[in-house]
C-alpha cells in the first residue's frame, strides 16, 4: 500500500460573528466577515492540491443555528468540490453545532461509498475506507452541553488497519474553552488507535509524549478574535504502510491576529515604545505571507512612564494606528491598547514627599489603592455598589467574548486600579496648582 494522507481540521465555526468589531476604527469588517467562508475553501483547495485520500474536521463546523441558509450553501459547494474529486469527508458535531442546536439543515452529498458525512449522535459512528486500510471511530455530539466522557464508548481498533479516533473534547480542561466530553490522554492512549484527531480547543497542540499514538488539536483554521493569535490551520498525515504517521500543518487563515507586547521598565521615554512597535511591524507582516494582520499592543512591566501612559492612552493608540498605517502598508489594522503598567516608584515617591502621614490627598490615593489591590476583602467592599449597576448592563459589555467586563475578573480589577491612580493624582495635582 502506498502513502495514504489524511487532512485533519476542527472548529471551522463558519460564518461566526465577530462582535463589536465595527467600533474600532479601520476595521477590514468585510474582509474579516468572510475569514471563515474564504479559510474553508482554502482548506479544499489545499486538499485538492495535496491529493489527500481523506478529510476529516473534528466538530464546530458551524457556529451555531444559521442566520440564514447561504451559510449551509457554502458548506454544501465546498463539500461538493471535494467530492468530485473522489476525496470522502467525515465530520462530527461539536457543542456550537450539535445536532440540538442545529433547527436548519440542508441535503449534503454522500461520500464516494455512498456513506453520509456526518456521523451519528446517539453512539459512537465509524466509517470503514476499506481500499484506503483506514477506519474512522466517532461521535458528534447530541446537545452543546455535554459532560459526559464519549470516548468511553469508542470501541477496539480494527486490526490491520489505520485507526483514526475523531473527538470534539476539552481533554482536562483549557482556559476559555468549557469543559465538554472530558477525558485524559491516557484514556485515549490505551484505545490502541493511530491517531487522535481532536477538536474544540483553538489552539494547535500536541497532547501525547514521543513514540505514543498522536493525540492533537489541529486548533481552528481561522482566528476570529484577538485571543486567537497566530497561524491558523489544519494539519496533513502522511500514514506509511507500518501504520505510522508524521503531520505537517499547513496554514489556511486569510486574516491573522498578532499581539505586540512590550515591557516598558526600561523605556527612558514613549517614543522607546513606539519605535520597537515600527521595528516589530515588518518582519510580523513577513511571517504573516501577504494576510491582513490584526494587532493589539500590550504594555506592561513598572516605570516611571506608567503615569503617562494611562493619561494618554487614547492618544498613544492613535500613534499606533498612524503608524500600523504608515508601516503596514495596508495590510496593518490596530485592534486596540492594553496598558498593564505599573508605577511603584512613583507611590514610594508621594508617600516620602508628603512627609509619611497619608494624610495628604496624593499619598491618601496611592495608600486606598495600594489597599484594594492587596486586601480582596477591602475590594469587595468597593464592589458592592457596582453590583447592581452591573446587572443592568447590555449584554454586549458583559459577555463580548473580546474584552469582557466581568466583576469577577482579577486581572480586569488589578487593571483598572492601576489605571485609577495616576488619573486621581493628575486631577488632584491639578487642583492643588491653581
Amino acid at each position: 500500500m502506498t502513502t495514504r494522507k489524511v487532512l485533519h481540521a476542527a472548529d471551522i465555526h463558519l460564518d461566526s460573528p465577530l462582535h463589536r468589531l465595527e467600533s474600532y476604527p479601520g476595521a477590514p469588517v468585510a474582509e474579516i466577515r468572510s475569514a471563515t467562508r474564504r479559510a474553508l475553501t482554502n482548506m479544499i483547495d489545499l486538499a485538492i492540491s495535496e491529493q489527500v485520500d481523506l478529510v476529516v474536521i473534528a466538530g464546530d463546523l458551524y457556529d451555531g443555528d444559521w442566520n440564514e441558509f447561504s451559510t449551509g450553501l457554502h458548506f454544501v459547494n465546498e463539500a461538493a468540490r471535494l467530492l468530485r474529486e473522489k476525496i470522502p469527508l467525515v465530520v462530527i458535531r461539536g457543542n456550537h453545532d450539535a445536532q440540538s442546536v442545529m433547527t436548519q439543515s440542508l441535503p449534503l452529498p454522500p461520500n464516494p461509498d455512498g456513506s453520509a458525512i456526518i456521523l451519528d449522535h446517539h453512539a459512537v459512528d465509524q466509517r470503514i475506507f476499506e481500499k484506503l486500510g483506514i477506519a474512522i471511530h466517532g461521535r458528534s455530539f447530541p446537545k452543546k452541553a455535554v459532560t459526559e466522557d464519549l470516548s468511553l464508548g469508542y470501541p477496539l481498533p480494527i486490526r490491520s488497519m489505520f485507526n483514526l479516533g475523531l473527538l470534539h473534547t476539552s481533554l482536562t480542561g483549557a482556559e476559555g474553552h468549557d469543559n465538554y466530553s472530558p477525558c485524559k490522554p491516557e484514556q485515549l492512549q490505551d484505545k490502541g488507535y493511530d491517531y487522535w484527531a481532536l477538536g474544540h480547543i483553538h489552539d494547535r497542540r500536541e497532547c501525547h509524549q514521543a513514540g505514543q499514538t498522536p493525540i492533537v488539536f489541529s486548533g481552528n483554521i481561522q482566528g476570529r478574535n484577538i485571543r486567537e493569535v497566530g497561524p491558523k490551520g489544519c494539519v496533513v498525515l502522511s500514514i506509511d504502510d507500518d501504520q505510522k504517521s508524521q503531520s505537517t500543518f499547513h496554514p489556511l487563515d486569510v486574516v491573522r491576529w498578532q499581539i505586540f507586547d512590550h515591557d516598558i521598565t526600561n523605556d527612558q521615554r514613549r517614543d522607546d515604545m513606539l519605535e520597537a512597535f515600527s521595528d516589530w511591524l515588518p518582519d510580523e507582516l513577513n511571517n504573516a505571507e501577504g494576510r491582513p494582520l490584526a494587532i493589539r499592543v500590550n504594555l506592561s512591566g513598572a516605570s516611571l512612564l506608567s503615569h503617562d501612559y494611562y493619561l494618554h492612552a487614547n492618544t498613544i493608540a492613535n500613534e499606533l494606528r498612524s503608524l500600523a498605517v504608515q508601516r503596514g502598508g495596508g495590510q496593518a489594522w490596530f485592534e486596540n491598547l492594553k496598558v498593564r503598567t505599573t508605577n511603584q516608584k512613583r507611590v514610594a515617591d508621594v508617600r516620602e514627599h508628603e512627609s509619611g502621614s497619608g494624610d495628604s490627598p496624593l499619598a491618601s490615593v496611592s495608600l486606598v489603592i495600594e489597599a484594594l489591590q492587596r486586601d480582596s476583602t477591602e475590594r469587595e467592599q468597593w464592589l458592592q455598589p457596582l453590583r447592581k449597576l452591573w446587572s443592568k448592563l447590555p449584554p454586549e459589555l458583559t459577555q463580548n467574548e473580546l474584552d469582557p467586563f466581568r466583576l469577577e475578573d482579577e486581572a480586569l480589577l488589578s487593571n483598572w486600579l492601576a489605571s485609577a491612580e495616576p488619573i486621581l493624582m493628575n486631577l488632584i495635582h491639578s487642583e492643588s496648582v491653581k
